[in-house]
């Protein structure tokens, strides 16, 4: 028990020291690029948000499947962890809760304005309407929820856009909705680190134009969204978002970027990039390489264990 105990100590070290490398890593490779080109926007919300995560994801996976094992393997059964086993492990312990603090926070908040917002909220009886509509104070169009989203529509939305108008704009919500981006929020939120925020302002400005491609399939569908955006902008200030939820009318960007961009909108180029196979390939290879040499990387871990933590 205590030398699973101690495992698990060392485990939580190391995953300190990668996870904060990494994220320095990527703040510092973050802030040397070049801003992304709009017209790849969903491919360009896909790499953002791997970007983002990406610490963490390694950091995780080294942690639990690599570094415990060639612990529980490898070392020796007598006490030598130091006070800096201590004080890594203790950090990994504070990333962990503030995460989970963010996450809470931010879905108690979530979850007190949807309940406002529903006060009265009825289904709709028309297949291709949205599901709930809501009043209170509600943004115009606005998905909320991670495990069922729904597409929350205000009761002025459906009185100020046209029926065109309002069913490309449910279409951006359920294009949030695919790209599962309040989920994508959570997990966010659950990985903190100093320096991030850029790179998620960018991610979540991307995710809108992603969003905006998604809802759009020929140009009429880009002018109706466009005359949306227009309507629905000039009183987005009275709108508050919760931060686990995506909106139509969204202060993560520009308006008026997403108006110009749908205004010149063209057939050629608009395809979605599917990248989902070429990285399945990729991380496919990785793991039938890692498996074959197994043992060799657990020992590596453990040379590496050794050297990074006291």
């Amino acid at each position: 028990m205590i030398f699973a105990a101690r495992g698990f100590l060392v485990s939580l070290a190391f995953f300190a020291v990668v996870y904060c490398s990494l994220s320095s890593l990527v703040v510092l490779a973050w802030r040397s690029m070049n801003r992304i080109g709009q017209e790849s926007a969903v491919g360009s919300a896909n790499f953002l948000f791997g970007l983002r995560i990406f610490s963490f994801t390694v950091a995780t996976v080294i942690a639990v499947f690599f570094t415990f094992p060639s612990f529980w393997l490898m070392e020796r059964a007598s006490l030598d962890e130091d006070a800096g086993t201590f004080m890594l492990a203790a950090c990994s312990l504070l990333i962990l809760s503030a995460g989970l603090f963010r996450v809470l926070t931010a879905q108690a908040r979530t979850t007190r304005a949807v309940s406002q917002w529903s006060l009265g909220a009825r289904s709709g009886s028309d297949a291709s309407k949205p599901a709930l509509s809501a009043s209170s104070g509600a943004p115009a169009l606005i998905l909320v929820g991670i495990r069922r989203p729904s597409v929350l529509v205000s009761d002025m939305a459906a009185l100020v856009l046209s029926d065109r108008e309002l069913q490309v704009a449910v279409r951006h919500e359920l294009g949030h909705k695919r790209s599962c981006d309040n989920l994508k929020k959570v997990l966010i939120s659950a990985t903190p680190f100093p320096g991030m925020s850029s790179l998620e302002n960018a991610w979540r400005e991307a995710a809108e134009l992603a969003a905006d491609d998604a809802a759009v399939a020929n140009r009429q569908d880009a002018l109706d969204l466009a005359a949306a955006l227009i309507k629905l902008s000039r009183s987005s200030k009275q709108w508050s978002e919760p931060a686990l939820a995506s909106g139509l009318v969204s202060g993560s960007c520009s308006i008026s970027l997403r108006v110009k961009r749908l205004l010149e909108w063209r057939t050629a180029g608009r395809r979605l990039q599917r990248t989902w196979p070429w990285t399945l390939l990729v991380l496919s290879t990785m793991i039938v390489g890692i498996a074959s040499n197994y043992g060799a990387t657990l020992a590596l871990t453990h040379r590496l264990t050794e050297i990074l933590v006291p």
